[in-house]
């Protein structure tokens, strides 16, 4: 019975954690918005460059769309919609 439970102790935090799931959703632009003198934001949650563009001009007239650097590297160029990662080939 003690063996049983502490199988089952063991065993039961592997049933309920994943690796994917719970990833947070990366997006393809940021606008980098100034905050003050010497300080900028990074607000890095628009989908397409249409959005980033229409909300960058609530922060202010000197903020700026970029490209996502997680994005980029994770995926390459950003397009309208979020690519699958490269397969690697080996």
């Amino acid at each position: 019975m003690r063996l049983l439970i502490l199988i089952a102790a063991i065993a039961v935090p592997f049933l309920f954690t994943t690796t994917e799931g719970n990833a947070a959703e990366i997006y393809p632009w940021c606008v980098k918005a100034s905050e003050g003198r010497d300080y900028s934001v990074d607000l890095c949650y628009y989908r397409t460059y249409a959005q980033c563009a229409r909300e960058r001009f609530n922060y202010g007239s000197t903020s700026i769309c970029t490209v996502n650097p997680e994005y980029y590297f994770k995926y390459g160029e950003p397009g309208e919609s979020p690519r699958k990662p490269k397969r690697k080939d080996g």
